[in-house]
């Protein structure tokens, strides 16, 4: 059964979101994001106990908003893939071939859906390895609720837009990191500087919804890529690396 209070609540604060939003694009993306199914569904998570509160928006991206909430225990990001205009460009490739997602292709709804559960059971397998990713929560169909990756009370920034004093200590962590997700039986698919927050002097790995396991057909092909955008990145800022070495590394070979 569904809080009357609670639905009166989160409906005020949505409401507010469109409110605020004076640009016309701006609003339509908050209708497009709060439509009906989506209301329920944190409807569903509110009643669970998993949010207790929808703060305000951190990010807009193609597939999804995400927006900072509240838990019992402090901070949570409430991220939701928008079911009627979420953009999934080459998402076929990351799903097919993936023997825990069959089926679903060529319904967008299903995809969003799938994508959504995809990251989630990513993000928890990451999670089980002691991969430095953010801590999944929570899930229900197209919203996924996870551990807020902050400094100092604001979003963490993207390693991209870090100055590092130590690139050396950093490019380790994330062969490290990278090593944890292989033995998770895991493969990132989409390992860059723009997927990785700096928290506290650390990389954290986000975006984990393509990630494919080791047998998926293109894995080693996206695995050799993750290693070669890795070592380009770390090369730039002065690092010396080496494609073979840190395959070896991760590998253990």
């Amino acid at each position: 059964m569904l809080d009357e209070k609670k639905m009166r609540l989160l409906e005020s604060k949505i409401d507010a979101f469109r409110i605020r939003e004076k640009d016309s694009d701006e609003r339509k993306v908050m209708d497009e994001v709060f439509d009906q199914e989506t209301l329920m569904s944190l409807y569903k998570l509110f009643n669970d106990g998993i949010v207790d509160t929808l703060e305000y928006s951190i990010s807009t991206g193609k597939e999804g908003n995400v927006f900072l909430g509240t838990t019992d225990e402090g901070e949570c990001a409430i991220k939701i893939y928008r079911i009627s205009t979420a953009t999934f460009k080459n998402i076929s490739k990351y799903i097919v071939g993936d023997p825990r997602f069959k089926g679903i292709l060529g319904n967008h709804k299903k995809t969003v859906m799938a994508w959504a559960q995809k990251e989630f059971k990513n993000l928890n397998r990451m999670y089980d390895a002691d991969v430095n990713v953010p801590e999944p929560l929570g899930l229900h169909n197209n919203i996924l609720v996870m551990e807020y990756i902050s400094v100092e009370g604001h979003p963490a920034p993207l390693l991209k837009d870090v100055r590092l004093p130590a690139p050396t200590k950093v490019f380790r962590q994330v062969v490290e990191s990278m090593r944890l997700i292989d033995e998770s039986d895991l493969v990132h698919g989409d390992l860059s500087e723009y997927n990785m927050l700096m928290r506290e002097g650390e990389p954290v790995i986000i975006d984990v919804g393509q990630a494919v396991t080791l047998g998926h057909p293109l894995a080693q092909e996206w695995f050799i890529r993750d290693v070669t955008n890795i070592a380009n990145y770390f090369s730039r800022l002065g690092v010396r690396t080496d494609v073979d070495k840190m395959i070896k590394k991760i590998r253990g070979g």
